[in-house]
Order: C-alpha cells, then sequence, then structure tokens
C-alpha cells in the first residue's frame, strides 16, 4: 500500500501532462485579479464621464447647427355636407419648409483644455458665419392654392442641439435688414432647440439673402448640417488632432500643430431629402444622417488604451509561464505552482500601475514606468527562483520584449490582430522547435 501511494504522489509530482495543468489553473486563477482591474478601468472611465458632464452641462454640450430654412405656413381647407345639405369649411394651419439656395458655413473654433479634478475635459468657443441665398418659396409642387399662403407669418429658423451655447444675440441679416433672433423654433416646431425670426416679409423678389452670426459655447463636436443646394463650409480650430465625421469626408484638410482647417463642398443631390417638404410628409430626423463636421478628441485615451492593454493579459501570462516551465524542463529546476502565481500577480498589476499613472501623466511614460517596476520586480524574484542568473536573465529579457510587443500593438491598432497572430504563432514555433528532442514519455523519470 505504501509502495502504491507513493507511486501515486511521484507520478502527481512529476507528471509533465498534470504539470501543465496544473500551471494553467494558476493562469485562470489568476484572472480574478484582471476582473477587478477591469472594473477599476470602467469605474474610472465613469468617473471621467461625469466629470466632463459636470462641467459641459454649465458651458455647452456637443453642437449640432441645422440651418437656416425658411418656414411658411399656409392654410388646408376641408368641407363637409351637414344632414340638412348646408356646405361647411374649415381650415388648419399648416407648414412647409424651404432650404437656401446656397449656403456658405464659416467655424471659427477656439479649443480649450479645462480641468475638473484629475480629469480634462475638450471645450470650444466657436464664431459661426452662415450666408447665402434663398429663392421665392414655390408652393406649385405641392398643389397648394397661393390664396392660402401667409407670407407675413414666414419664419427664418436655425436648429441648436443645445442653445445653453449660445453666447450672446444673435442677428440676421436679411436683405440688407438686421434683424435679432427669438428663442425657439417658433409655432411650427416647439419640442427642438434653437431660434427663429418672424420675417414679416412680403416676398415680392425672387431671391433674398441672409447672413447670420452666432458665437456658440459647445464641446467634444461640433457638426452641421449643409442645408443648402450648394453648401460650402469651412472649419478652422487650433486643435491638432481633429477627427472628421459625418456623412462625407472633407473635400480638402490640412492639419498641423497649430490646428486645422477644412473643407466640405456639397451638392443637395447626395443628402438623402429635398430642397422643401411639407411638414406633415417629412421627418426632421432625416437632417441628422447628412451632418458634418468633427470631433475634438484626445491624442490618446489612457483608459481605452488600458482596457485594450488588458486584453492580451493571456498571451503574457502564457509566454511568460512557458519560459519558465521551459527552464524548468531543460535544466532540471522546480518552480513550485506558488511561485508561478507570485509572478502572475506581479504581472497583473501592471494594469493597475498603467491605470493609476497615465491618470496624471502621458500614457508613454505611465507604460515606461509600469513596464520597467514590472520587469525589474519579476527578474529579481526569478533570480531567486531559478537559482542562476542566466536563467532569470531569459525570462527578465522575455518579459521586456512581451512589453515592447504590446506597445507595437497598442500603437499599430489597424494592425494589431495581424501583429498578434504572427506573435502567437512564432512563440508557439519557438517552443516546438526549442522542445523537439524531449523525451515526453521519460521526463518525469527526471529528478528535480
Amino acid at each position: 500500500m505504501d509502495n502504491a501511494t507513493g507511486s501515486i504522489r511521484d507520478w502527481l509530482t512529476n507528471s509533465a501532462f498534470l504539470r501543465v495543468i496544473f500551471i494553467s489553473l494558476v493562469m485562470l486563477l489568476l484572472q480574478i485579479p484582471i476582473t477587478l482591474i477591469s472594473s477599476q478601468v470602467l469605474e474610472r472611465q465613469t468617473t471621467k464621464q461625469q466629470a466632463i458632464n459636470d462641467v459641459t452641462s454649465k458651458w455647452g454640450y456637443a453642437q449640432e447647427v441645422y440651418g437656416p430654412r425658411l418656414v411658411v405656413p399656409y392654410y388646408k381647407v376641408s368641407g363637409w355636407t351637414t344632414f340638412d345639405g348646408e356646405k361647411k369649411y374649415n381650415r388648419t394651419k399648416h407648414y412647409a419648409s424651404f432650404l437656401p439656395e446656397t449656403l456658405g458655413i464659416t467655424a471659427k473654433v477656439e479649443n480649450e483644455t479645462r480641468y475638473r479634478g484629475i480629469f480634462e475635459v475638450p471645450l470650444y468657443q466657436t464664431q459661426l458665419t452662415l450666408s447665402g441665398k434663398f429663392n421665392k418659396p414655390d408652393f406649385s409642387n405641392f398643389g397648394i392654392d397661393p390664396k392660402l399662403i401667409l407670407w407675413e407669418q414666414a419664419e427664418l429658423l436655425v436648429g441648436v442641439s443645445d442653445a445653453r451655447g449660445i453666447r450672446q444675440q444673435a442677428y440676421t441679416d436679411w436683405n440688407q435688414k438686421k434683424i435679432p433672433f427669438e428663442p425657439g423654433l417658433g409655432t411650427s416646431d416647439n419640442t427642438s432647440s434653437g431660434f427663429h425670426v418672424l420675417l414679416k416679409d412680403p416676398f415680392n423678389t425672387d431671391t433674398f439673402t441672409y447672413q447670420i452670426e452666432l458665437a456658440l459655447n459647445g464641446s467634444q463636436h461640433l457638426y452641421l448640417s449643409p442645408m443648402g443646394k450648394n453648401s460650402n463650409i469651412n472649419i478652422q480650430a487650433n486643435w491638432p488632432d481633429p477627427s472628421f465625421q459625418g456623412y462625407k469626408l472633407p473635400t480638402k484638410r490640412n492639419i498641423s500643430e497649430q490646428g486645422f482647417s477644412a473643407q466640405w463642398d456639397i451638392s443637395s443631390i447626395s443628402r438623402g431629402y429635398p430642397q422643401a417638404w411639407l411638414h406633415d410628409n417629412f421627418n426632421v430626423s432625416k437632417l441628422d444622417d447628412a451632418l458634418v463636421g468633427v470631433n475634438f478628441i484626445a491624442p490618446v485615451d489612457s483608459y481605452r488604451m488600458t482596457e485594450r492593454s488588458i486584453k492580451y493579459v493571456m498571451l503574457f501570462l502564457l509566454f511568460t509561464f512557458v519560459t519558465i516551465w521551459l527552464i524548468e524542463v531543460l535544466v532540471n529546476v522546480r518552480v513550485h505552482l506558488l511561485q508561478y502565481l507570485f509572478v502572475g500577480l506581479g504581472m497583473c498589476l501592471f494594469y493597475l500601475l498603467l491605470l493609476a499613472l497615465s491618470e496624471h501623466i502621458e500614457f508613454i511614460w505611465a507604460y515606461i514606468i509600469a513596464s520597467m517596476a514590472v520587469i525589474t520586480m519579476t527578474g529579481m524574484y526569478s533570480k531567486a527562483i531559478l537559482k542562476k542568473r542566466k536563467h532569470s536573465f531569459v525570462v527578465t529579457v522575455g518579459i521586456t520584449a512581451l512589453y515592447i510587443y504590446l506597445y507595437t500593438l497598442l500603437q499599430e491598432q489597424n494592425y494589431s490582430l495581424l501583429f498578434g497572430s504572427i506573435g502567437v504563432f512564432s512563440a508557439l514555433a519557438a517552443v516546438m522547435y526549442i522542445t523537439r528532442n524531449i523525451d515526453w514519455h521519460n521526463l518525469s523519470k527526471k529528478s528535480y
């Protein structure tokens, strides 16, 4: 019985297959601290977003500007005959929107970064100029009797997603007549945000010029709507890292360390909505589909980079544990499973250090400091558990190569899958080559 018990104990202790299984279980156990660190990243992201919302709620949210558009009311008459044969009529007010023939938008943006605690909040002030001309609204396509059109009640509307960001009184120069805007979108729309003006124009001519000056606060992004039959949009800003968004990229752009300029030339035929519509038959949410503009984002989002780096933790643990295990196999050094656990915990702490440091310094320096700390600690510990300096040197060089490799993956986002696949393939090929002459059947007979 004692011999049988001893044989089982020896098999459990020396079996290479069971050794691999136990090391794999240690790797799975290390997913607990990794999960806790991932939740910490999410918590810090939420805290940052709360700080951003706190500042932007008092300054101005991300801005989308729609306009201008001309809204002209008209009457729709309906009639019926009573039981007595008497004809009665009822008229209700409806609205039609008309977009400008030409639209030129110039946006001069001054960006700044403010802080709430340790968190950066990108804000901007912009001076918008909208100019061009309208043709006289044509109701003939809608089959509306000209006598039912209320020209004197026509309004000029400009939609602004967050009207709290408007810094000063806005005016329009309508046919060389300066008229101040009123808050809201007038009688035709009491749900959206923006401003309007009652033109009181008899519309006796065929074309009407306009120019609107608007001072606006915002944050994070600025989107503009190309509502002209032919629209020309220009944005200039002192932000060196723009992210152009919308259904079309700029026709021309110029980016430097001092800022950028971008230009869009857009024809109405590509927009997806008409130049004129009746409010009863049109969903204004279609205007969102043709916005163009720019996001003002930080060049490096430390939380996103940390979150991406955590995705490679299993590869890090696998490569490191395989390296130590190969040293065990090749040079007859015995490493306890608890020591594997300590090495793995040290590598997990890299992500916590990276998260904490990147909130206060640039991501690249946070990465260097965190990786050097873990490399130094792991190198010194591996010297103690592997007994010889040359063995710990192999582990240290391997971990250093892993951190360099990870940083390359983080920088080359478009090629991360390619580089990651090549790295895994190369590592497996190296392990197969190094262990090609090992007699796995008799490995358990070796004494450690």
